[in-house]
């Protein structure tokens, strides 16, 4: 086992010497889900990641989007690696079930009680353009990522995001 991951570290490390990479320094600046299993470590090869480790350097332009076991080898810390791991997992479990919650309809507009807080989606139009509108507790929101939410299932997600 010890001799396997030698060989992997050792593997790693040559592919960062071939692009000219920095073997240490590394941190992880985000972790993407991908939504399935179908993402290539850009380190290893490895073709069925699900959850995208952001790997930057200070000194390297690129950022790198890697595995679980890749990303704890460039930042020196696997264990770190698979806590953020287990964590996105965790974040996509409750997602999933936050996304399954049944919404109420009152006056046009769907509602929901959710730890204590009342969220309401409505549903608007621009210029012939429908929309959704969101309502955490008295706060308001109809953009994200300076476009429109266009549909009910972004409008669910980005509750899920803001709560």
């Amino acid at each position: 086992m010890v001799r396997r991951k030698r060989m992997y570290t050792e593997r790693c490390s040559e592919k960062l010497k071939a692009m000219g990479a920095p073997l240490v320094g590394w941190y992880c600046e985000e972790v993407i889900d991908w939504g399935e299993a179908t993402f290539t470590c850009e380190l290893c090869g490895y073709k069925n990641v699900r959850f995208v480790h952001v790997m930057v350097h200070k000194d390297f332009s690129e950022k790198l989007r890697v595995g679980c076991i890749c990303a704890g080898n460039l930042e020196g810390d696997i264990f770190a690696a698979k806590v953020r791991d287990k964590e996105a997992r965790a974040k996509s479990r409750r997602k999933k079930n936050f996304l399954k919650k049944e919404w109420r309809e009152e006056s046009g507009m769907l509602t929901l009680r959710f730890k204590n807080q009342k969220l309401t989606i409505e549903q608007d139009s621009f210029l012939g353009r429908s929309y959704f509108k969101i309502d955490i507790d008295g706060d308001c929101y109809q953009w994200k990522n300076n476009r429109r939410i266009e549909t009910l299932t972004a409008a669910k997600e980005y509750i899920f995001e803001l709560l």
